[in-house]
Formats: C-alpha cells, structure tokens, sequence
C-alpha cells in the first residue's frame, strides 16, 4: 500500500484558525488612486446585495402608501405613515413636515439604532422626536421608519434571520439586514415620489444601528446624497446585532472600508471617549479620507469627537444640522435647537403599543421566510448564466484575490509511474496537500483530478488506478477538512459573539472545499502542462475531473470555474440534495438555495457532466 501521506507535521491551513469577529482590530485599508476606489466600491456594493439577499433586485411593488394625522406643532406637523416594501410586508414610521409645506424641499430619511423607544426616545443621550421636529422647523421633509421588531414593525422579530434563529435562513440569504436595506431602499422610493421633495437633496442620518442602516444605504444607494453614521464606524467593532450582521458581508472588508466608499459624497461621522468609536480622529478618519483623498474631496469630510458615551446628544446634533443645511440647502442658518412639547408621544404611533398589534399581512418569521423562499426561486428563475456565475462565485468564496502556488516536491519511483507529493498554498493561507501521479506511458495530454470524502488516499482506488492505466496523468488533493486534516475543527477565536457571527467574517468549510477544488486544478493540474505552448490549458485535449461522496458536492460547484475542464464525472448518489435540511447537513453555503443548489451550478459546468 503506498504512503500518499505528504506533510511530515501538523497541517498548518490558516483556515482552521477563524480570527476576524465583531470586536478584531482591523487595519486601515489604504488606496493609491480614484479608479482603485472606483472599482473597490463597484466590489463592496455586490458584496453588501449578496449578503443581503438583494441579488438579482427583487421587484419594486407598488409602496401603498398609508397616512394619517398625529398632530399639528409650530412649523411642522407630523403624520403616522405605513409603506408596503413588499407584498405583504410594511414599513412603518412618521413623516416630519414642515409648515407651512415649500413647494421643493430637501428631504432627510432619520433611521433609529437600539435606543429604546426608538423613535419615541427622549434623554440626555438622544432626542429623536425633537432632533426630527428641528429638521422639520429647518424646512426639511423628514422620514423616520422603525428597525423591524420595533414599535409598529412587528411582522416579524427584530433578530430575523439565522444567527438567532432557523440557520435555514441563511441558505436562502434571507435576514434581518436585508429585510431593513430594503426597506430603506423603498423609504428613499417614497420619498422620491412626494412632489414636496428634491430628489437631488436627500440626507440620511442614524446613530448606533441606525449608523449601520446609513452606512449600508448610503454605500449601494447614490440618491443618499450626504451622509451622517453617527456613533458607529469603527475598526475596533462592526457592530453587535444580528440585524448589522450577515453571512459573507465582513469575509474580506470592515466598515471603514464601506464607509470610505461614499466618497466624494458629503459625509459627517461623530464620535466619543467612551464607546467603540473612541479612537475616531487617530484611525476612522485616516482610513475614510484614504478614499476621499483620490477625489480631492477630503473637505467634504466632516467629523466631531467629544467626551461622552454612546449617543446622539444634542452637541453632536447641533453640528448635523449644519451639516446637512450646508449640503443640502446650500447655507447655514446657523440653527439652534428648540424644544419641542408633543405630549402623549404613543400618539405617534399607529398601534400605541398594543401587544400582537401590527400592520396587515404577512405574521410572523415562518411566514416571511416562506414568502421570501418563494420570491427567491422566481427570482432565480430569470438570472442569465453570467449572473448565476457571479452569484455562485461569491456565495464559495472563489471571487477576489487568491493567488496559488506550490511547494518543491518531492518525487518517488513507484511501479508503472512516477509519484510527486507536493502542497498547494494560497494567498489566503490554504495548505492543500496533493500528489500527481504520471503514468510511464504518459502521452502528456490527458489528466484527472481525483477527489473523494477519503482525501488523496482515493488514489488507490481501484477506479482512479484505470486511469493511470489506461495512460492518464492522476492528480489528487486533501480538500479542506479531509485527508491529512480530517477530524480537525476550526478553532473560532473571539468568544460567543465571534461563533455567532462566524459566517460573516468567514467562508464556511464546505466554501473552502470548493475553493480547494479550483487551487487544487489551477496548480496541480493545470502545472502538469507548464512549458507546454504558451502554457495555455486550451491547447490540452483531455482535462477531466472524478469525485465521489462528499468531495463530489464541493466538485459539483467549484466545475462553473474549472478553466479548460472537458468532462466531470460525479458521483449521483452524492449530489442528491433536495431540501433546505440536507443542505444544512451535507452542504452548509449561505445563499446556495438561492442560486439553485447544486444543480443551478451544474447547469453552468464549464464541460460535460455525467454522474455515476
């Protein structure tokens, strides 16, 4: 029996350590000119759709628009309103107007952070209804919605999603990220839909959470056209809630990073001593403006730092309402807030806080998840095979950067061919170990990449040695977790938090298998044929993949990206998952039910497929 055995010591797969969470201090991203922000921006914004579940865009639906009275007040008057951002599902909030009402005003979409009552939140450390009621006094028309789980958005939970709930969830990239940025996408719809608002002088605000909600609009969404996260960018924390976090959405970017992706747009951040932000002027605004720079529009960045915890207070307020009357109206007025008395503040509200109370429609998580599972699959239906590709590459991780090389090797005479045992390795620090196995009577065209659940041992396989007998070069490789490493557990490091929200700073094992398919063809089997013409794969006339049990799944997904593949053979049994459990079981990929599963990606194989 032969050794296929290839590292004499302890794998060291970076991989296996999960170091990114919440709480990790990231470094500051630099650029060096605008059309690397450009295209980093063009990235982060597919980045933030996939993770939210937003790719392909799910149809606009007529908004239904709903509103009534809460109260007049000198100069602004204030209506409850509820908009349908999906069939079925509502967003709930006031709309801020000031009196008497300008034929053109600018207009503010305020979102809330987990301040509690939210939107009705009145202290030293936030004001929301008087911070609204001054922009409205100002002359700007002024929405604020509720987070969902709160106030009058209770359809569903505030934790929607699968990092506290059914991790089914995550299979479809259905969460409550997503249901929020759609629904603000739909709030800057409204807006743009009320004759009384300028379309081209639209601000968005919100501390904390609502800090999150801005930064992610802002970055996918131009119509925000001045910015104010308040109390949230930070390279010490990403944020605490599942409703700031999603599969995928931190694996190779932080929020610095989106944050700096608003450039040239205006945009004004706050920060204090005593909560994540306290290291703003030394560290968010350098990494910021490493973007704003490539423009010459560092002027257009605006920050305030102060001695305070978490908040919102009414220093930092004073300085957004210049910011936003300088942006957005184009003076400064030199504001000074008011009080404002509104009394009952329930009166605000469509359902005064009556438990089981909320809006028409869908009710209740199971509910939505099934209406979203159903959008999903339509809306899977229509995509093109390019999209599909896009979709499938970032769902593995197999998009962006990930150079590959190869150690020296070594080599061995064994009976009828000669056995190179060698280890791929990766940019992103995978240690893959492999052999080739190159018959005597090799003709230097055919090969076959070997895979199975039992790692490169399959190469004893009584299957895989017809191969080399029948003259055909046999490459095989441990995938992620298999092999040489099988057995071993990634060691998450950061505590609940990071364990909790581990697919969002990191490819799921089964996605570093995937991978491991495509470094392991990129440089063990296309290596085969460096020296040959040009060292192009095209030229070869045999290329050719064989998996078995479990190694056949991540085959199956990893063949759309196979450059030069002519014929994969699968094994049947394997591959046949059809329910959001087996996946979970066998399969677990965040956002692979919403691309169709194994079998979406087989319909873009880049060669023949037959199962076995």
């Amino acid at each position: 029996m032969i050794d296929y055995s290839v590292i004499p010591h302890p794998p060291l797969d970076a991989r296996f350590a999960a170091d990114r969470h919440t709480d990790t201090v990231f470094p500051i991203r630099r650029f060096s000119s605008r059309e690397e922000v450009d295209a980093r921006r063009e990235e982060l914004r597919f980045n933030l759709r996939m993770a939210a579940g937003l790719v392909p865009w799910p149809e606009k639906t007529p908004l239904n628009v709903r509103r009534e009275p809460a109260g007049s007040f000198g100069g602004f008057t204030v209506e409850k309103i509820m908009f349908e951002t999906r069939p079925g599902f509502w967003s709930t909030g006031n709309l801020f107007l000031p009196d008497p009402l300008p034929e053109k005003a600018p207009a503010i979409l305020n979102v809330i952070g987990h301040w509690e009552p939210q939107r009705l939140t009145r202290n030293e450390t936030a004001d929301y209804p008087q911070q609204i009621a001054n922009f409205a006094r100002m002359g700007f028309i002024c929405l604020v919605t509720d987070m969902i789980g709160m106030v009058d958005s209770r359809q569903i939970s505030h934790r929607y999603g699968g990092f506290s709930g059914d991790p089914a969830k995550d299979l479809w990239l259905s969460n409550g990220l997503g249901v929020q940025l759609w629904n603000n996408i739909r709030a800057l719809d409204l807006l743009c839909s009320m004759p009384e608002v300028d379309p081209e002088n639209i601000g968005m605000t919100g501390a904390s959470g609502g800090g999150s909600q801005t930064l992610f609009l802002a970055l996918l969404d131009e119509r925000v056209k001045a910015a104010a996260p308040i109390n949230m960018i930070s390279l010490l924390m990403q944020g605490g809630c599942d409703c700031e976090n999603a599969p995928g959405l931190r694996r190779r970017t932080e929020n610095a990073e989106m944050c700096a992706m608003i450039a040239p747009r205006p945009l004004f951040l706050a920060g204090s001593t005593g909560d994540w932000t306290r290291e703003q002027e030394t560290r968010e605004v350098p990494a910021v403006l490493e973007a704003y720079r490539q423009y010459g529009a560092q002027d257009m960045v605006e920050h305030y730092y102060q001695i305070a915890a978490h908040q919102y207070n009414g220093k930092t307020r004073a300085r957004v309402y210049s910011f936003f009357a300088r942006h957005l109206m184009g003076k400064d007025p030199g504001w000074t807030e008011q009080p404002v008395d509104f009394g009952d503040l329930d009166g605000l509200t469509w359902f005064r806080g009556e438990a089981g109370k909320h809006a028409p429609g869908i009710e209740g998580d199971a509910a939505f998840f099934a209406s979203d599972c159903r959008d999903r699959i339509n809306r899977a239906a229509g995509l093109g095979d390019g999209e599909r590709k896009r979709m499938l590459a970032w769902i593995t991780g197999i998009e962006g950067r990930n150079a590959v090389t190869s150690a020296d090797g070594d080599f061995f005479r064994e009976e009828g061919f000669t056995l190179e045992k060698n280890a791929a390795l990766s940019e992103r620090g995978a240690q893959i170990p492999f052999v080739r196995l190159v018959p005597d009577n090799w003709d230097g065209k055919r090969a076959v990449l070997c895979l199975s659940g039992r790692g490169k041992d399959c190469a004893s396989d009584p299957r895989v040695k017809k191969f080399l007998e029948d003259g055909i070069a046999v490459v095989s490789g441990d995938l992620f977790g298999t092999g040489e490493t099988a057995g071993r557990t990634v060691n998450i490091l950061g505590g609940d938090q990071a364990r909790k929200y581990y697919t969002c700073f990191h490819d799921t094992p089964e996605a570093c298998r995937v991978q491991d398919v495509r470094l392991l063809w990129k440089t063990a089997v296309l290596g085969l044929f460096k020296g040959k013409k040009d060292g192009q794969p095209g030229e070869i006339p045999t290329l050719t993949l064989w998996a078995e049990g479990s190694a056949a799944i991540s085959a199956a997904l990893a063949l759309p990206f196979l450059d030069g593949l002519s014929e994969a053979a699968l094994e049947a049994e394997a591959l046949d998952l059809k329910t959001d459990a087996d996946y979970l079981e066998k399969c677990f990929l965040p956002g692979i039910r919403a691309v169709g599963g194994i079998e979406g990606a087989l319909g873009i194989a880049a060669g023949r497929v037959v199962r076995f």
